[in-house]
C-alpha cells in the first residue's frame, strides 16, 4: 500500500550511521516523488540536503525508503491535530509543529533488524519504575535503553534503580545509566537512560521488541478504520 494523505510514518536520520532513532510524522501532501510532513521541531533539526529514510507500513511489511530533506517551512498545518494524533507524534510541553518536505530517492525495500529501532512509546501510555517513582511515563525504548518522564531530579551519568517487566510478566529490578538530561516547561524531566546487567539487558530488549510490535498492529488498526 502507497504512502497516503494523513499516514503516520517515522523519519529515521543519519541513515548512513548506525543511530536508529525513529521520529514519528504525519504525512500532510504527496505530489510524485515529493512528501510533506508535520513533525516536531525539537527532534528534527535537520536542514535541506540532509540524506535520511522513510519507514511506514506497506500492507503487512514494514518497509524504508531514501528520501533526501528539501527544506524546512516553520509554520504548522492548517488543519486541527486531535488529541489521538497530538499523542502519537509525541508533543510534549516543548514541542512545535513545522512541516518539512521530502524527496523520495530509491523504491521501499523491506525494513530489515527492525528490533533495533528506538520506538516512540508515549501513545501505548506504558510506565516503568525509575528512581523513587513507581509509575513514570515510558516515552521511547531500544534494546539497550529507554527514556522516561520523572519529576525527580538526577545528574547526568547518575546510577538509579528501575525495574522493567520480563516475558513472563515478572519485574526485572536492577540498574540504569542517565545519559541524557532534558527539563520540560513543565518542569519534569526527560532522562534517556542505558540498561546495564543480564537481567535488565534481557528485559529491555524483550520489551522494545514488544512495545514495537504493539505500535505497528495499532498503526494498521488506526489506518483502517
Amino acid at each position: 500500500m502507497p504512502l497516503e494523505t494523513d499516514n503516520f510514518i517515522y523519519l529515521q536520520r543519519d541513515v548512513s550511521v548506525t543511530r536508529t532513532d525513529l521520529l514519528p510524522a504525519r504525512v500532510l501532501w504527496i505530489n510524485g516523488a515529493m512528501v510533506a510532513a508535520e513533525v516536531d521541531v525539537v527532534t528534527f533539526p535537520d536542514a535541506a540536503g540532509k540524506k535520511l529514510s522513510i519507514l511506514f507500513e506497506d500492507g503487512r511489511r514494514f518497509v524504508t525508503q531514501e528520501a533526501v530533506v528539501e527544506g524546512v517551512i516553520d509554520r504548522e498545518a492548517a488543519d486541527e491535530r486531535s488529541d489521538d494524533e497530538l499523542s502519537r507524534m509525541d508533543f510534549d510541553q516543548d514541542s512545535r509543529a513545522v512541516v518539512v518536505v521530502l524527496k523520495r530517492v530509491s523504491d521501499p525495500v523491506l525494513a530489515e533488524s527492525r528490533e533495533c529501532y528506538r520506538v516512540r512509546t508515549v501513545p501505548l501510555n506504558v510506565t516503568v519504575r525509575f528512581g523513587s517513582c513507581l509509575e513514570c511515563d515510558l516515552t521511547d525504548i531500544s534494546q539497550t535503553g529507554f527514556a522516561v518522564l520523572s519529576d525527580e531530579a538526577f545528574e547526568a551519568k547518575s546510577v538509579v534503580e528501575a525495574s522493567l517487566p520480563d516475558k513472563d510478566g515478572c519485574l526485572i529490578e536492577g540498574h540504569v545509566r542517565v545519559q541524557s538530561v532534558r527539563q520540560l516547561r513543565n518542569g519534569r524531566y526527560r532522562y534517556g537512560v542505558a540498561v546495564f546487567g543480564r537481567g535488565m539487558q534481557t528485559a529491555c530488549a524483550w520489551l522494545a521488541t514488544e512495545l514495537q510490535r504493539q505500535m505497528i498492529r495499532r498503526s494498521v488498526t488506526v489506518r483502517s478504520s
